[in-house]
């Protein structure tokens, strides 16, 4: 009939009405997610450098890899507890460098590995501590970041708060608590590139000495981890970019 649009006409424009939709839907929402990336300062895998820019291994690779896969994102660092904090609250998150075992295993994604580190028991020289293995730590009182691996890895091995184990907020506060409290406190769980490094400006970190390295077998990557409420996309992005660039190399 005169004026009547044909049948196939009006199915072809759904279609492609439908098509346009759909593009614009995923465009936008390709370009309205950003990703909010936090850190700490971790030496010597991701610090301040001269001119205070966040710098080091870690954060080149990161920084490849998201730009690589073209994502937005905001890069910020934070003491370690607020750090894992927003780690496992904000479902825009992810974090490095973070330690992989039991205890966070299903709680995040974990996207791709940044570095391996070692961690071990220190004690102030003064004390003459002499450790052969794990077990012979459970008579001493020991210091640990609080939520930071060691933290966890001596809690699965029996070592508990009430008995063993004194939680502190922060890396800079371990001297300060040796020092203070020689009589209730006698070992800290650090991480031995941090403490490295801190000896290198600090003359107070040479009255601590390592008495045991702990056993970490194959948990001794540092990863990209990510809130598991991040968009799948997002994640194979980013799995696929830092295939593209590190993998097999």
């Amino acid at each position: 009939m005169e004026g009547d649009i044909p049948f196939t006409f009006l199915i072809g424009s759904g279609m492609r009405a439908l098509f346009l939709i759909t593009f614009f839907i995923f465009s936008f929402k390709s370009f309205s997610f950003t990703l909010n990336v936090v850190t700490e300062l971790f030496p010597a895998y991701q610090y301040l450098d001269k001119s205070g820019k966040l710098s080091g291994p870690t954060v080149e690779i990161v920084k490849n890899v998201l730009g690589h896969a073209n994502i937005d994102y905001k890069l910020t660092y934070e003491p370690w507890n607020i750090t894992y904090n927003a780690l496992k609250r904000n479902p825009d998150t992810c974090v490095f460098s973070i330690g992989r075992n039991n205890e966070r295993e299903d709680m995040f994604n974990w996207v791709f590995p940044v570095g391996q580190f070692t961690s071990s028991f220190y004690a102030l020289k003064s004390r003459n501590i002499n450790l052969e293995v794990l077990e012979d730590a459970l008579k001493y009182r020991t210091a640990v970041i609080r939520n930071n691996f060691s933290h966890q890895y001596l809690k699965e091995h029996g070592f508990t708060e009430q008995y063993q184990l004194v939680v502190i907020s922060s890396f800079n506060r371990v001297l300060e608590i040796l020092e203070t409290r020689k009589n209730q406190l006698d070992l800290v769980v650090l991480s031995d590139s941090q403490v490295q490094d801190a000896s290198l400006n600090n003359k107070l970190m040479t009255h601590l000495e390592p008495v045991l390295q702990l056993d970490l077998q194959q948990n001794n990557m540092l990863y990209f981890a990510c809130n598991k409420q991040v968009p799948d996309y997002i994640i194979k992005d980013l799995v696929q970019s830092y295939d593209s660039l590190y993998k097999a190399k």
